[in-house]
């Protein structure tokens, strides 16, 4: 008996309970994007430039001088009819010259006429289209979309954030795919983490260009190259096939911040953007579920995001997104497990909460946990043989979604995921991290203000350093002082009693000694 309790104590919690959260979820997600893939049948049929809607673009924009320029760009050299191509750029109060970039576009004096995709530069030609910049003052993004929203014009409408560069047929296939269906009022692109995207720099964050005044992409370094690769292959299990699995089922969880796109129509009844949560882009794809409207996924609109490339901001990234979910959750919390609102009630939220949340917590607990193992009889050699299947079971899903992938995606793509082999057999390690900061979003959520950006863990432990270095030179200087006091205050007395004591003593002895030479 304690053999079965023993067997199950290892072998149940450590490799069943992960078969049945993460193996079962990863399965049901890649079954379905397999099963449309075969069902799909290739009807489209060609749409021209004069039967294709209009379409704005918003860029909302809060000190982005470093990127908003290639954002741009990327938008003035799409393959769309300029003539139905608008651009809104709303400044969100920015203090390091964004807005006076965007003018010298809006006005056609940027001397920036390129950008970088894949890591090759891209000239722009001129762009005949409509350009605008509205300056929102600081009053966050929620507001500075809305702004946009209210300005726009066009039949459908992209929302996409600063730092992207988009592919150059991306806002046609989006105008086609709603078009090609009609019943979609709303829909998200194929955001792909791109590390070329990012350009070389010197120490003042100027660009640094070439011999022929091209731009050059960065250099990274070995750990820069880990992080970004481990996004890049991230997003690919998060996009092609995780909101693509969601668009066939009907739970889209969140429009993605980088590209959302919208019939205008759908924003006829007072819908719009809120900021009572940390994630406005989920909290308005709650209350599209709530108004029966469907979500879509554009796999053909490629959307390149540039990545993160240190842990701080990585940290301060997932914190807001888990602080969004729960935030998202507890405002519509009547939907959890609803029968009103199909499939997205019913099962997509339910199955977020438990996966995502709930079966978190048991995962903390039992990590520190298997290190005590010893103390009540179990070998080392056993947990290590533990520890060491946990990773391979992980590093198999990875693999698997990584050939899934792979298969589904075009060429370039393809090129990418072979350039990032060496990161699948990493890969879990970096989403062991990123599991632990998104549960501390979990904690923030219930113990902090609601805040757009957050320090890292380097940067609190550098800030925590200063401030230990601080008080240390604080209690140093103090016991100082206290000495110091001490010793003045000794001197004093000595001064004061033992010197006259002295003093007398010696009046004394002088005394007791001439007595006796006169004696």
């Amino acid at each position: 008996m304690n053999s079965l309790w023993n067997f199950l104590l290892i072998w149940g919690v450590w490799l069943i309970t992960p078969v049945l959260v993460d193996g079962i979820d990863a399965i049901s997600r890649l079954l379905t994007v397999w099963s449309h893939k075969r069902r799909r049948a290739r009807t489209d049929r060609t749409i021209t430039d004069e039967q294709l809607p209009t379409v704005s673009v918003i860029v909302p924009a809060h000190n982005e001088s470093e990127v908003i320029d290639r954002c741009l760009n990327s938008i003035k050299a799409q393959d769309f009819p300029h003539a139905k191509l608008e651009i809104i750029v709303i400044d969100d109060g920015s203090t390091d010259g964004t807005a006076e970039r965007v003018e010298e576009h809006v006005n056609g004096t940027s001397a920036t006429t390129g950008y970088l995709l894949r890591g090759r530069p891209i000239k722009v030609g001129p762009y005949r289209g409509t350009l605008a910049l509205i300056r929102n003052g600081h009053a966050g993004k929620a507001h500075a979309l809305n702004a946009g929203l209210e300005a726009s014009t066009g039949e459908i409408v992209m929302n996409i954030d600063s730092d992207v560069v988009l592919d150059p047929k991306a806002v046609r296939h989006i105008a086609e795919y709603f078009m090609r269906n009609p019943e979609m009022g709303a829909a998200t692109g194929n955001i792909e983490i791109d590390w070329d995207i990012l350009e070389e720099r010197d120490e003042h964050g100027n660009l640094v260009l070439g011999e022929n005044g091209e731009l050059q992409p960065a250099k990274l370094t070995w750990f820069q190259k880990f992080l970004v690769k481990s996004q890049f292959l991230e997003y690919l299990t998060a996009f092609d096939l995780g909101r693509r699995s969601q668009s066939i089922t009907g739970t889209m969880y969140s429009l993605a911040g980088a590209c959302s796109a919208f019939r205008r129509e759908v924003f006829a009844d007072g819908l719009c953007y809120c900021n009572d949560t940390v994630s406005e882009d989920t909290l308005l794809t709650f209350e599209l579920h709530r108004r029966g409207v469907k979500i879509g996924f554009v796999e053909d609109a490629r959307i390149n995001l540039e990545p993160v490339t240190d842990w701080d901001s990585l940290y301060a990234q997932r914190v807001r997104w888990a602080r969004g979910q729960i935030e998202v959750v507890g405002v519509h919390e009547d939907m959890v497990g609803s029968h009103e609102h199909g499939s997205f009630s019913r099962f997509g939220i339910p199955k977020m909460m438990l996966f995502d949340h709930t079966l978190a917590f048991p995962r903390l607990i039992w990590m520190p946990l298997i290190f005590c193992f010893p103390l009540i009889g179990y070998s080392w050699r056993l947990l290590a043989i533990a520890l060491l299947a946990i990773y391979l079971f992980y590093l198999v899903i990875e693999a698997i979604n990584s050939l899934v992938a792979y298969s589904i995606s075009d060429g370039q793509t393809r090129r990418r995921i072979e350039h990032s082999e060496w990161a699948i057999a990493i890969l879990p390690l970096y989403r062991f991290v990123v599991f632990h900061f998104r549960f501390s979003g979990f904690l923030v959520a219930l113990t902090e203000k609601q805040q757009w950006t957050m320090q890292g863990p380097m940067q609190t432990a550098r800030r925590d350093a200063g401030m230990l270095r601080l008080r240390s030179i604080e209690v140093l200087t103090g016991m100082f002082g206290v000495v110091g006091v001490s010793v003045v205050r000794m001197a004093r007395a000595f001064v004061a009693l033992v010197l006259p004591l002295m003093l007398a003593a010696a009046v004394f002895v002088r005394m007791v000694i001439q007595t006796r030479r006169n004696g």
